[in-house]
């Protein structure tokens, strides 16, 4: 019976690289015991299928049924890439665990979805294994469990018990006092980055009660705080996987990865990265982009070739501009910059510039939240214009708190991938804009103009208008065949360059 995939070229014996610590490591051969236990269990999903697991889930599943790594340390630390399949592993050593040893154990997930998951993978195991099943409390109803595929907590025969727990924001007093309560000596901390320092602190003061306890920590890297610093003490077993492990594992497709290195944070989630040192303020915020990155995207002439866009950021005056910026689809360049205070003059200067520029209607993007409304009405009534609220649904729910983050990402990326700018100082704006993974739901959020404020930063009129043409994506997905046959003709009729 096979209980992991044999690993791709010997991972064994392979050495994989730590970049945090920059160091090599090799992959330890599980504990015997463990193996046996796996075997004995023999996990299946809800198809009937028997699970299969690779190294790096084995090694998870093996500090949590001995409650120790290897070399008997109590505290483990584990980065591990994004749907590796670690919330599967921690399910199956919690729940052979806790249905064997009347012992306690607190799952704290970074988001009450990630903690559903894991209790929805720790119902799935109980109810498909025969073993875990009969160990079951009698006072568990089965069937509402088999309907739900979720509960908050199970509770097994000999006394053992698993509880998850959520760690955001809104939730942090309520689950502190009932962490306190539950008082349990084992605790696995998933996306253990998004747990905040005081939530932290309370499942520490709960261990501490207890002479022998146990504490998993793992996730990724998405900041440099507490699971940046216990990564790098001693104390701490730590387990690494990044993509390239991952891919000998045969839990990734090289594909896959192509197409993933486009998306945002790659360098946290499949690179397992912390942010660079200095890169990040106190309160977590990351630069959108260097003073370098904006530079060297600086061109003195370039001519805009392919499909024409306007941005344009409304004020009414005061400390702010009105500004209206032109991008095409290898640059952009800053048109109109103005204290105008009317609204409706502005709404004529855009109508105006995109008929003498030859933009289509449906390709003006401004902004329509606040003194803005009345502008976008404006040019609605006379058919132009999209209106844009940076506060709305992104395109791409799981990734984006908001239309805002989405926007200023695409940004970032077109940049770094080639992107042009017009020679101007006022695209340093661009350097002022922060982000960070939001707390409550591991999204990618852009630092509200209202804390920019705190900062003394006024409100980065230039930078919003070019991120506003980001409000939809450039290109439409196209086939391979398509692409063969109209790249040929796009590109000698829209690219000048190509013209000799």
């Amino acid at each position: 019976m096979k209980v992991f995939i044999p690993p791709a070229d010997n991972l064994y014996q392979k050495k994989y690289f730590e970049p945090n610590l920059r160091v090599w490591f090799s992959v330890p051969l599980p504990r015997k015991e463990t193996i046996e236990v796996l075997k004995l269990y023999n996990f299946q999903d809800d198809k009937g299928d028997a699970i299969q697991w690779t190294p790096g889930q084995v090694q998870i599943i093996d500090c949590i049924l001995n409650r120790s790594s290897p070399n008997d340390l109590k505290r483990i630390e584990i980065i591990a890439s994004t749907q590796y399949g670690k919330s599967l592993a921690v399910a199956a050593g919690t729940v052979v665990r806790a249905s064997c040893f009347p012992e306690k154990w607190a799952i704290v997930a970074g988001t009450t979805e990630k903690a559903r998951i894991i209790m929805e993978y720790i119902v799935m195991l109980a109810l498909n294994n025969p073993i875990v099943r009969q160990q079951l409390d009698p006072e568990t109803p089965l069937d509402r469990l088999r309907m739900k595929k979720s509960a908050d907590r199970l509770v097994f025969k000999k006394h053992g018990e698993v509880r998850v727990y959520s760690a955001e924001a809104k939730l942090i007093s309520e689950t502190s006092k009932s962490l306190m309560g539950f008082g349990a000596q084992n605790v696995i901390e998933d996306e253990a980055a998004l747990i905040g320092d005081v939530l932290q602190a309370t499942v520490m003061r709960m261990l501490g009660g207890y002479k022998s306890n146990f504490l998993i920590k793992i996730g990724n890297p998405f900041n440099r705080g507490h699971f940046l610093r216990t990564w790098e003490r001693g104390d701490y077993y730590r387990i690494f996987i990044d993509y390239h492990r991952a891919l000998d594992e045969g839990r990734y497709t090289e594909s896959f990865i192509l197409e993933m290195q486009s998306e945002a944070l790659f360098d946290v989630l499949y690179d397992c990265m912390f942010p660079k040192e200095g890169g990040m303020d106190t309160r977590g915020w990351l630069s959108l982009l260097t003073e370098d990155e904006v530079r060297r995207a600086f061109v003195t002439e370039e001519v805009p070739f392919g499909a024409k866009k306007l941005g344009c950021d409304i004020a009414g005056g005061g400390r702010n501009y009105s500004t209206i910026t032109l991008r095409a689809y290898n640059m952009a360049k800053l048109l109109y910059k103005a204290n105008e205070k009317d609204t409706m003059i502005f709404a004529g200067t855009m109508i105006a510039t995109a008929k003498a520029l030859g933009v289509k209607k449906d390709q003006i993007f401004a902004d329509s939240v606040g003194i803005g409304r009345g502008a976008t009405d404006r040019t609605a009534e006379q058919g132009y214009g999209v209106a844009v609220n940076a506060g709305e649904e992104p395109t791409d729910k799981s990734k984006y708190v908001n239309k805002r983050a989405e926007m200023y990402w695409r940004l970032r990326g077109w940049i770094l991938q080639g992107g042009k700018l017009e020679t101007n100082e006022d695209w340093l704006q661009l350097t002022q804009i922060k982000y960070k993974v939001a707390d409550s739901s591991g999204k990618l959020k852009i630092m509200p103009k209202e804390e920019m404020l705190k900062e003394g930063i006024d409100s980065p009129d230039v930078a919003d208008s070019l991120s506003m043409t980001f409000y939809s994506s450039d290109m439409p997905e196209v086939t391979e065949q398509q692409h063969i046959v109209t790249t040929e003709l796009q590109v000698e009729e829209n690219d000048p360059y190509a013209r000799r």
